[in-house]
């Protein structure tokens, strides 16, 4: 038998943890959209480009530690820096439940477990995928391609948008989730968001934790 080519295999295995449906808890969050859109500030109109400039202050912080993470930076480090940068304690919480459950899942899966299991999720991802040999760029993509799926999800379980119209957001938002993948410096001044996940806890109902 032919030996199977490593490098589409661990392909297959970034897709795989890649999949915003992965058994982590995302869906569990909305990391502040459902406060926005609770104040009517959020509109199935406005949602792709409110994504977009997410992808240019949230996104473009997210996959900068992304990188930093899969070319071999210190994990704790990394993951310490991240949270010094999310002034909201729930998204904070939020992205660090996420890693933990991440990292265990990877775990579990791995035959030699190396995750550490109190890093960001962004920062795991990272390290994960280095650890399955993919090419750094191929990473970043990933994570973020996953993580915006991830939030266009949870707008359609907050207002009436539909799945072709969720397709299509995904679509056109690709060129920014190219572009916020080559950001080099950490810079990021993204308030609104932080500032709804802090009033999330005061809505009278809430579909989500975070």
């Amino acid at each position: 038998m032919m030996p199977l080519p490593m490098r589409e295999i661990g392909l297959l295995r970034l897709l795989h943890l890649a999949d915003s449906a992965l058994p982590i808890g995302s869906t569990a969050h909305s990391f502040g959209l459902e406060t926005v859109a609770d104040e009517r500030d959020l509109t199935p109109e406005g949602v792709q480009t409110f994504l977009r400039a997410y992808l240019e202050e949230g996104g473009a912080l997210e996959a900068i530690f992304v990188r930093r993470s899969s070319e071999g930076g210190a994990l704790q480090a990394l993951s310490e820096e991240l949270s010094a940068r999310k002034p909201a304690r729930e998204s904070r919480e939020a992205s660090l439940k996420l890693g933990r459950r991440f990292a265990e899942l990877v775990n579990g899966l791995l035959e030699h477990p190396f995750l550490e299991t109190n890093l960001h999720c962004c920062v795991a991802f990272g390290a994960a995928g280095a650890a399955l040999g993919m090419p750094v760029d191929a990473v970043v993509l990933a994570y973020l391609n996953q993580s915006v799926a991830g939030l266009v999800s949870a707008c359609q379980r907050l207002m009436p948008l539909g799945q072709v119209a969720a397709s299509r957001i995904l679509w056109n938002l690709k060129p920014a989730i190219v572009q916020a993948s080559h950001a080099e410096e950490a810079l990021c001044f993204s308030p609104y968001l932080e500032l709804a996940s802090m009033r999330h806890g005061s809505l009278e109902t809430r579909l989500f934790i975070s």
